[in-house]
């Protein structure tokens, strides 16, 4: 089983904080909302990260349920977003859920020019709130 769309706790940066986010994969962009769009179509994007773009996406031994996103950075120095699924197994089907449509994405678009490192890559990652266009949800 692979998730790519559910709710995971976000840790906050600088902070002990943990904040509950519904994440879901449209395309190549991982979306996070406050609330779940289907439940709540007013429901604002609150970050958005291009998953072309990402460095690692993998579960973090010896900590229950928890997995990293690591954005591509100039200097390879992101700490990454650190996410918190409900236990190992979720955890691992969110990293699995991910890392497909990473890896689908990028055989579209060709390796190459997807997996170029780029001199902002956090301007992607996790800024704009303009609301996107959504296709449909798919569980792959």
């Amino acid at each position: 089983m692979v998730h790519t769309h559910g709710w995971v706790r976000r840790k906050v940066k600088k902070s002990d904080k943990w904040v509950r986010r519904w994440i879901e994969v449209n395309k190549h962009v991982l979306y996070s909302y406050q609330s779940c769009p289907a439940d709540m179509p007013s429901a604002r994007v609150m970050n958005m990260l291009d998953l072309r773009k990402t460095r690692t996406i993998d579960v973090v031994d010896g900590e229950e349920g928890l997995f990293v996103i690591v954005p591509q950075s100039s200097d390879d120095a992101h700490p990454g977003y650190l996410m918190k699924a409900e236990n190992r197994e979720s955890a691992l089907a969110w990293v699995a859920g991910l890392n497909a449509a990473r890896d689908r994405e990028i055989e579209k678009s060709g390796t190459d020019a997807a997996r170029r490192p780029e001199s902002s890559c956090c301007s992607l990652c996790f800024g704009s709130k303009k609301t996107p266009e959504r296709d449909p949800l798919v569980q792959y």
